[in-house]
């Protein structure tokens, strides 16, 4: 049979703009999505690059991507200012956000494995790192200047998560894969108490707005 003719459009779809890539994911591991204070922006990492996307103009996107490896976290400051991001080999970097070039204010090697979760501070002076890693599953320090300011202790596996209370007196709390929960106060920050009431990993630990909860 004779075959069919199809007529032939010249007419191209208008091009509108490109989406920010989608925040990356593994199987078996939370996916950290963070949002600034003035809830305008979100906050993920993607392979090696961070997504600062505006929540409200989808394709109004920024991409910061000076890690080397995979980017597993990122945090605003409280203060806007800054943008923490650490990523699968354990490397913590500190970087304006609110300047296009989002220069580099502070790296540094805060665990010998994946960083799984970081908080600020309620005053923007200090963070809190959690992982993996050989001799420590977790980190707290000044960010200026990378000086400890405390210890992270009393889990016996890799941390998942950990949160800043966001008021006085300060506060940490992580969450393990060895089901508990840790409490800590400081500066320095010294272990308090653990909570063992999981039967399974502790994958997301957050205190309320407040700070009463957790």
């Amino acid at each position: 049979c004779a075959p069919s003719r199809t007529r032939e459009t010249s007419m191209a779809t208008p091009f509108d703009g490109i989406y920010a890539c989608a925040p990356a994911t593994v199987r078996g591991q939370p996916t950290v999505i963070s949002v600034d204070a003035k809830g305008e922006k979100l906050l993920y990492g993607c392979g090696k690059a961070v997504v600062v996307r505006s929540i409200k103009d989808p394709l109004s996107a920024e991409l910061y991507t000076e890690h080397q490896k995979d980017v597993t976290v990122a945090k605003f400051s409280p203060s806007g200012a800054f943008i923490a991001s650490a990523d699968v080999g354990g490397v913590v970097k500190v970087w304006s956000a609110d300047n296009l070039e989002h220069p580099l204010k502070f790296e540094g090697q805060c665990l010998s494995a994946a960083v799984t979760d970081l908080q600020w501070s309620p005053d923007s002076q200090r963070i809190v790192a959690v992982g993996d890693g050989r001799d420590s599953f977790g980190r707290v320090f000044m960010w200026d200047s990378g000086s400890s300011v405390g210890e992270i202790s009393g889990h016996g596996k890799k941390i998942l998560s950990c949160d800043f209370r966001q008021v006085r007196p300060f506060q940490i709390i992580t969450g393990s894969e060895d089901f508990q929960v840790n409490a800590f106060d400081g500066p320095p920050f010294k272990f308090r108490e653990a909570h063992k009431e999981h039967t399974k990993f502790a994958n997301c630990v957050r205190y309320s707005p407040d700070g009463s909860k957790f």
